[in-house]
């Protein structure tokens, strides 16, 4: 699982091309988390955190996850 900000998710596509990794293996967070509060940091880790869960343990998912 990678997980990126999207600043980076044009170069996070390019390493996971380069290594033929399926894009699906990727959460894009969107904007950027530097200025969040600490509670709103901790609830998007959470979200993050199922997501990495539900995509590892059902095989599911297409391409990048962006999460909010």
């Amino acid at each position: 699982m990678v997980v990126a900000t999207e600043a980076f998710r044009k170069l996070l596509a390019v390493a996971l091309r380069a290594r033929r990794v399926p894009d699906a293996l990727a959460i894009v967070l969107k904007g950027n988390p530097e200025y969040l509060e600490p509670a709103a940091l901790d609830a998007l880790a959470d979200k993050l955190l199922r997501e990495a869960v539900r995509r590892l343990t059902t095989g599911s998912g297409e391409g990048a996850a962006v999460l909010e």
